[in-house]
């Protein structure tokens, strides 16, 4: 055990030399990139979307993105957090303690990290005639599979020649660009030298993963034994454009993660010359906890290795996870937590499967509640029902929001919304799949606590056919 508290930290090391030796080849060509001479100080306007996991905030995420006056990350700044000594592995909970925000040693690491991984809008099919978004592609992927594969130890050579070699495969064979298939290529270049590498932790359709890799078992457990720093399912990257100085000046920051509920006062003084507008974003309890439900007993979403943190708790009978539905499944399902991690989680350690799912939900709400409450900054409600319902429901619900950033409301017209990504899915989308798990679902619902939360968030039992 101890040895694995110490590998956590040798992980992250290892990322970050490698990473660092990235950004020095980087400099070696161009000294004045923006994450060199800029910092998160001057990012002056800033639109975050948070809400409870499985709320459909990556969904919302990646139809905001398209709008070309924003900027934003590949996906959730989770990754960065924990690259640099901010993850919830160390600290009790996801909320970060106030000592540690204010000796801000974080500071010169997560400005590099993320200004280095803000882009914005682009068309991918460039890369086929734009050499410098080429390269910028081939340093994007360097820098991010890392943090996919913490135990695997990069050669960055090979990994720049697999890259090249994927894509003139790829360019040989298509004239368009598609993401799922270039990966598909790219991981089969890898994986004759990292055989760890596995294509069914990335967010690629599993029939296709299966075309590719006929022979390949679709695993269960974690990708890796010791530790996450970006839960699968991964993310792919797109080739796109990176922002300049006069879109700091110019455009908006949008960024999202599910663990941002717990940190609202954080991302203020991670930007402290913001000003930041908050995109509430919420979902029934029924769909929310059923979707939790599904995460935990999928391959993907492993966010927190408790084995340290359980082994110093001081209560006894929480020396290893006893969730009821989860944890006797599979020996790692003793430590391994998925999701965010709330203030109080230890008492929830022997409890069935449904309350701590139940908990979450709750647990996400009232924090993001809380600090709206107490900073008066501005928010807008956003339901998650009003954006999956129908095309002429979403547009109004886009049009609502891009009205509330201070967007002209036509941007909506560039954002094709008439057909909906599937996005970090467990399944196929569908109507009140939540349905299924009605025995369990209907005591929750009834609990005077989510009943309440459930009011106040404007979901009345008595119309309960709009809990999509």
């Amino acid at each position: 055990m101890e040895l694995d508290c110490k590998l956590q930290s040798a992980y992250i090391d290892r990322v970050n030399d490698f990473r660092n030796h990235v950004f020095e080849e980087i400099n070696k060509k161009d000294q004045y990139r923006l994450w060199s001479v800029k910092t998160l100080r001057n990012v002056k306007e800033a639109i975050v979307i948070s809400s409870a996991s499985r709320s459909g905030s990556s969904l919302l995420f990646s139809l905001l993105k398209k709008v070309p006056q924003l900027y934003s990350l590949s996906g959730e700044s989770v990754p960065f957090y924990k690259l640099n000594g901010l993850s919830s592995d160390i600290f009790p909970s996801d909320e970060i303690p106030k000592e540690v925000m204010e000796k801000r040693k974080y500071t010169f690491g997560l400005s590099r990290d993320f200004l280095s991984d803000f882009s914005s809008g682009g068309d991918p099919g460039d890369i086929f005639r734009d050499r410098k978004l080429f390269s910028q592609y081939i340093e994007d992927l360097t820098l991010r599979f890392p943090l996919q594969w913490p135990q695997v130890n990069f050669s960055f050579g090979f990994l720049k020649k697999s890259i090249m070699r994927a894509f003139d495969i790829y360019a040989n064979n298509h004239q368009i660009f598609c993401k799922e298939t270039f990966y598909l290529e790219l991981l089969s270049q890898l994986r004759r030298e990292y055989k760890t590498i596995n294509p069914y932790y990335y967010d690629i359709p599993v029939t296709l993963v299966k075309r590719k890799f006929p022979g390949l078992k679709i695993p269960l457990a974690p990708p890796s034994r010791i530790l996450t720093i970006e839960e699968p399912p991964f993310i792919l990257l797109s080739p796109c454009r990176k922002i300049d100085e006069m879109d700091l000046l110019g455009k908006s920051l949008l960024l999202k993660s599910s663990a941002d509920c717990y940190r609202m006062g954080f991302i203020k003084a991670l930007l402290p010359n913001a000003r930041i507008k908050i995109i509430y974003l919420t979902r029934n309890p029924a769909a929310s906890i059923n979707g939790l439900y599904d995460g935990w007993l999928h391959r993907g979403f492993f966010s927190h290795n408790l084995k340290c943190s359980l082994a110093n708790a001081n209560n006894s009978l929480s020396k290893s996870l006893n969730i009821r539905g989860y944890s006797g499944r599979h020996e790692w399902g003793r430590w391994w937590w998925k999701y965010d991690l709330p203030f109080g989680w230890l008492d929830y350690t022997q409890s069935p499967l449904e309350e701590v799912c139940a908990f979450q939900w709750v647990s996400a709400n009232r924090a993001l509640q809380e600090y709206l409450n107490k900073s008066k900054k501005q928010y807008l409600q956003v339901k998650h029902e009003n954006i999956i319902k129908n095309l002429e429901s979403r547009k109004k619900e886009i049009n609502k929001i891009l009205s509330f950033i201070g967007i002209r409301r036509s941007a909506v017209n560039q954002l094709n919304l008439s057909r909906l990504p599937v996005i970090q899915a467990t399944s196929a989308p569908k109507a009140y799949r939540w349905k299924k798990r009605i025995n369990i679902l209907a005591p929750l619902i009834s609990n005077p606590v989510i009943a309440n939360m459930s009011f106040q968030l404007g979901y009345k039992r008595d119309r309960i056919e709009e809990w999509l």
